[in-house]
């Protein structure tokens, strides 16, 4: 009763600080109320105090106080059997599913309860032969029906009176509501906490039923709490699932003692994850905790699992940042706000050789200083101050540059840094961090580059690139100056010889000779480079046409001493000058490099040391120049034609053969011969055009020949090539087409011998043209003959002759002519008409103009010959009607040959 009193003033206390209505009337109306509330409270107080303390006989259940009473009041047996309840209990329990009410209390009790509860009984059981009072046992129960909620009660357990032995004893059991003023009674505030928080959150009994549950526990199963609350988990989730989580929450209760699992598992996939729908991993701590009722007993399982991806995956990329921080190439440095070295990586070690701990006062501003490439950042900075402070204040804690790391025994090293100041969330400066990148390598090699870009590997000299520089600088300072200065271009004589007959090798050891012989004799004011090969030019400052010819004539004096090579004893080199000089002769990079190289040239074929350039020496540069756009134009329009000399036996004079030659029926000019257009042909890289029209025009007479019957297979047709052209990968894929585009082969076919004969000279053989050979030797496996053209007059090697597959010599005109007279011109073809018949080669003769010089070549042997004795080079129908008798028009074209092959 006193219980009752204190809380009935409490809440009176209460309701009166939080009347909405201040009116004395509603107040005394409240007081009236809870007086009446205090009057009934105080009744069934007395009624129950009564039926449980009075004999069974005097108090019975059934009776009307009893079945009235608001609280469930049960008699139970021993073995939790209901004997009687009142409407309240009846009401709080129902028949638990089973159809009876004897057993409805024991199906609602957990295990845990049930224990506890017929241990109260045991403890409330009093011998009736005792004189004491039956004692009241007092414990804690969770009940409700077996179907609906439960509620928490204290629950009253009290022996009833004049009760026999003990197996048939019975006890009153009374259930008051424990009140829900506190979080801890209070269901609605339950709830509310358990859905504050956005982790998993669940509360079990014992049994494995979900008492409370958030929804973040029910969504992964697509449930919301109240449809799992009050169920075991085996209703609302996979079977193995369940059986495990039951497992490890029987584990918790056994052991009485928390336990935290990580797990892995699929979650829904929240807003900033990724599309609706898809299932995110996620890494779950899930902590099982047992809760304990007044006495101590487990009476469940809470349950609440932690989302830790964000923290693993933080804790993972502090480990990788700690990672990085050891193993980075980079040196990287860790300051406090006074710039006091805190930590190091060991890329710093290696690179300072600066021990971590070894100066444990070491400055950052100390360990690097701005390069001079920086110097600009010193510019208005205190003295008094580091200038690392300055900068980062000036870059608002930010900075990067060059600098020089200063590590240990004077060792430095060009690094680039970037520096950082480290600030909390408020700002607050935390310290500095530094990443240093080595640069010494980097700078190093551009170093070494910038030296591979403007001096010349060989001599050292500038190259061509650099010389271009300071000629642009020479002309800035003249014209501002009112100066002159002089560019000599110099070419070394007869070099070619020395590198042909000696090797590159002794050719380069020459120019190195020449290069430190220039830069020896080099004055003040003076600059040499090697431009290519054995081209060198010289910048002679403040010199006028006279000043610079004297200087240059110096110049090629101090290079003519002698000098001992391998291969060359007491040799004098000598060179051909050319001088151009600023203002007079050219006012740009261009016209003087132009103009003194037409001055070397003119020097070169005068036989001349020095020469100053004329204007009238760039006619020939504009005649050439004027002949090479011409040749473009007489490719695309066809203005080139063959003309064919015969090739005649000499033992029966019976032609055997011809010879095609290029013309250019050049508009305006007539017909021009080879020797005043090849050249620059040559000069332009036009030749393999040239040379493949060439192959495609012979290959197509050759076929209109053969199929009209005006010759046979023994008859060749000799065109002349370059050995550029040969060592192409598509030569041989063009004549391939040619042959089929004329009908003589189909495209998957062995080509029939067919009489063509290509021509090399001697010195394209000399020259090592990567893949020639190859060529060469596809050219006998097509039927193809080679004949070696003006043969004794270039680099002859009885090697060249014994590896490639040649077929023909043919003896140069210059040593045919007056060969009747010349005594050493004829032991020379002799020579040479002896060699082919040792190798098993046919001798041709060039250049037969005279009777007498036929005789004397019958006389040497030589087998065949052609020149202006026997006919000059015609135009192909005249060819054909001087020697097969033909008309105009009469000879099919390689189309109609085409048609009539059989």
């Amino acid at each position: 009763m006193a219980e009752i009193e204190t809380r009935l003033r409490a809440l009176e206390a209460a309701l009166a600080q939080q009347a909405a209505t201040p009116s004395e009337a509603a107040q005394a109306e409240l007081r009236a109320a809870l007086d009446r509330l205090r009057v009934s409270c105080a009744e069934q107080a007395a009624a129950l105090e009564l039926a449980l303390h009075h004999p069974a006989e005097q108090v019975h259940l059934p009776g009307e106080l009893l079945r009235r009473l608001p609280v469930p009041v049960l008699r139970l047996t021993h073995g939790l059997r209901v004997l009687d309840a009142n409407a309240a209990a009846r009401a709080l329990l129902g028949d638990g599913g089973t159809g009876e009410r004897s057993g409805v209390l024991r199906a609602v009790l957990s295990r845990s309860q049930a224990r506890a509860l017929t241990q109260a009984l045991d403890a409330a059981f009093l011998p009736p032969d005792a004189a004491s009072r039956a004692p009241a046992v007092a414990l804690r129960l969770r009940i409700g029906r077996a179907d609906g909620p439960r509620h928490s009660f204290h629950a009253h357990v009290v022996a009833a009176p004049d009760t026999p032995e003990a197996e048939r004893a019975s006890w009153w059991l009374v259930l008051l509501p424990i009140e829900t003023g506190t979080s801890a009674g209070n269901p609605e505030l339950l709830r509310l906490l358990i859905e504050s928080t956005i982790d998993p959150v669940a509360l079990t009994d014992t049994e494995g039923r979900v008492v409370i549950a958030n929804k973040a526990y029910a969504q992964p199963f697509g449930r919301i709490p109240a449809e799992i609350e009050g169920r075991r988990r085996s209703q609302f989730m996979d079977e193995q699932l369940a059986r495990h989580l039951n497992g490890l929450e029987a584990g918790v209760i056994a052991r009485r003692t928390a336990l935290i699992v990580e797990e892995s598992v699929l979650r829904p996939t929240r807003p900033h994850d990724g599309p609706p729908g898809t299932p995110r991993p996620a890494h779950l701590l899930t902590e099982r905790r047992p809760v304990f009722d007044d006495d101590g007993a487990v009476i469940g399982v809470f349950t609440r699992a932690r989302d830790v991806t964000e923290e693993l995956r933080t804790r993972e990329v502090e480990r990788l940042a700690d990672r990085v921080f050891e193993q980075s190439s980079d040196a990287i440095v860790i300051t406090d706000p006074g710039l006091r070295v805190m930590r190091t990586n060991p890329a710093f070690e290696r690179m300072s050789g600066i021990a971590p701990g070894a100066t444990p006062a070491l400055l950052l501003d100390a360990l690097v200083t701005p390069r001079s490439g920086t110097r600009w950042i010193m510019a208005g900075m205190s003295e008094t101050d580091s200038w690392l402070r300055q900068v980062l204040a000036r870059a608002e804690g930010s900075w990067q540059g060059e600098v020089t790391l200063h590590g240990k025994d004077d060792r430095q090293l060009t690094c680039w840094a970037r520096i950082t100041r480290l600030t909390d969330a408020a700002g607050v400066n935390l310290g500095h961090v530094a990443m240093l990148a080595d640069l010494t390598l980097l700078r190093q090699t551009q170093a070494d580059n910038q030296r591979m870009a403007q001096f010349d590997q060989l001599t050292g000299l500038a190259n061509r690139r650099l010389l271009a520089e300071r000629i642009d600088d020479w002309i800035g300072f003249a014209s501002r100056a009112g100066q002159s200065f002089a560019l000599m271009y110099l070419d070394l004589n007869k070099f070619k010889s020395v590198n042909d007959s000696l090797g590159h090798e002794t050719g380069d050891l020459l120019l190195t000779v020449i290069a430190d012989r220039l830069r020896a004799a080099l004055t003040e004011g003076e600059l040499a480079a090697r431009i290519g090969g054995d081209e060198f030019v010289v910048l002679i400052g403040n010199a006028d046409e006279a000043a610079a010819q004297r200087r240059a004539a110096e110049l090629l004096d101090h290079l003519a001493r002698p000098l001992d090579l391998p291969g060359l004893h007491n040799y004098r080199p000598s060179a051909s000058a050319g001088i151009a000089c600023y203002g007079r002769h050219g006012d740009s990079r261009d016209a003087l490099l132009r103009n003194s190289d037409l001055a070397m040239y003119a020097a070169k074929s005068d036989r001349r040391a020095v020469m100053i350039y004329e204007p009238s020496m760039g006619a020939e540069a504009l005649r050439e120049l004027e002949t090479r756009v011409a040749l473009v134009s007489a490719l695309e329009n066809d203005e080139f034609e063959l003309h064919f000399q015969p090739i005649f036996a000499l033992d029966d004079k019976r032609p055997r053969g011809c010879e095609a030659l290029v013309r250019w029926n050049r508009p305006g000019h007539g017909l021009v011969m080879p020797g005043a257009f090849l050249p620059v042909a040559a000069k332009a890289g036009l030749m393999p055009a040239i040379d493949r029209m060439v192959l495609r025009r012979a290959v197509a007479v050759q076929a209109r020949w053969r199929w009209a019957g005006l010759v046979h297979a023994d008859w060749t047709l000799s065109i002349n090539q370059t050995a550029s052209s040969l060592a192409a990968q598509d030569w041989a894929e063009v004549l391939d087409a040619a042959l089929v585009r004329v009908g003589w082969k189909t495209s998957d076919d062995v080509a029939p011998p067919f009489g063509l004969q290509i021509e090399l000279t001697e010195d394209q053989l000399a020259v090592d043209i990567p893949g020639a050979m190859e060529a060469l030797q596809r050219l006998r496996k097509m039927g193809i003959a080679l004949a070696i053209d003006d043969f004794g007059t270039g680099y002859s090697s009885l090697t060249y002759l014994r590896r490639m597959p040649v077929t023909t010599l043919k003896i140069d005109a210059s040593f045919v002519r007056g060969i009747e007279a010349d005594g050493d011109a004829r032991q020379i073809v002799e020579a040479i008409i002896g060699l082919a018949k040792k190798f098993g080669f046919v001798a041709l003769a060039e250049g037969i103009e005279s009777e007498a010089a036929l005789q004397t070549l019958i006389e040497l042997g030589c087998d065949y010959g052609q020149g202006y004795l026997f006919e000059r080079p015609l135009p192909q129908s005249a060819f054909e009607a001087r020697f097969f008798g033909c008309e105009p028009g009469h000879v099919p074209n390689p189309d109609a040959a085409l048609l009539a092959r059989p």
